[in-house]
């Protein structure tokens, strides 16, 4: 990856988080090893309240932590979508670079093939317009930990991404729920380094200092609930994003081809304007406009 200066950082952090664009892994600490349905079952029993809560309009749980060293952030959630359907998408790297693509700071995903596996290479930058240094590749590697019948776990890693940001790891697991529905586990985590916190820091004191996650910590004076912001807000938001364009691909139909491709941005944005408050930043038109241009001409790190 080119080398990126300090002066760039602003314009890289809009997209930080988003690199992992999507999912994460549990912990720091966590192997990425294969769980099993009965282990996935048993966080859904744990998180019940929460899922029955709809606290975000749809039976969903969202997780994050700031270790000072790591972020991450998990969602656990039940999708109206068959097992089967969902896993069949998410099996390969191609499906994944669709997903991850329409989130507003991915500006290009590639999917690879080769003797060690499939893999993404993924660039990312501000959301409208490319000026120099404000682009960024990431290149994950991705398996297929565990395929069966009732459980599909895939992982997708890579070791640095930018301003000394390390570590990436994303998971999603998914395990079948009556009614041809879906309990799925998203998330995504990285570490960071002192320039990366410098640089964040900088940035959530400029631009995104009013910007708030998903998580209430408190309630003001006249009882309104005050929102996480800071590092973990800015986790928050991005993993949201990434699942609401897990839920926009994969409700609707058709693999490839500009109608499907249509619909699915015109989905995400729609989803993601429900949660407007955390999420939006763009008008439709300006998100398709960018859109449109990322496909005719990907942007590259070389910008």
């Amino acid at each position: 990856m080119a080398r990126t200066s300090f002066l760039m950082a602003p314009a890289l952090l809009l997209a930080l988080a988003c690199v992992s664009t999507a999912w994460a892994a549990t912990t720091a600490a966590s192997p990425l090893v294969a769980g099993n349905a009965a282990s996935l079952l048993a966080k859904r029993t744990e998180f019940l309240p929460q899922l029955q809560a709809k606290a975000l309009g749809e039976p969903l749980h969202l997780l994050s932590q700031d270790t000072g060293k790591r972020l991450q952030a998990d969602v656990y959630t039940e999708l109206p979508l068959p097992f089967a359907q969902v896993s069949g998408m998410l099996s390969t790297a191609d499906t994944v670079c669709g997903v991850m693509f329409l989130h507003l700071n991915v500006r290009a995903c590639q999917a690879t093939n080769g003797a060690d596996g499939d893999g993404l290479v993924l660039t990312a930058g501000p959301k409208q317009g490319v000026t120099a240094g404000s682009i960024y590749t990431v290149n994950y590697t991705m398996h297929v930990d565990t395929t069966s019948a009732d459980y599909l776990r895939v992982t997708l890693t890579a070791a640095s991404g930018p301003l000394s940001t390390s570590d990436y790891r994303i998971v999603f697991e998914l395990t079948p729920l009556e009614g041809q529905r879906t309990f799925l586990h998203f998330g995504y985590g990285y570490s960071y380094g002192t320039m990366a916190r410098m640089a964040l820091g900088v940035y959530l004191a400029t631009a995104g200092r009013s910007k708030i996650g998903f998580t209430v910590v408190g309630t003001d004076k006249d009882g309104k609930p005050q929102y996480v912001q800071g590092e973990r807000g800015s986790i928050e938001r991005n993993v949201m994003r990434n699942y609401l364009a897990l839920q926009a691909y994969t409700g609707v139909s058709g693999a490839t081809g500009q109608a499907p491709m249509d619909a699915r941005l015109r989905a995400w944005f729609a989803l993601t304007e429900r949660h407007a408050p955390q999420l939006h930043e763009l008008t439709l038109d300006e998100y398709l406009a960018q859109k449109h241009e990322d496909l005719a001409h990907p942007p590259s790190a070389s910008h």
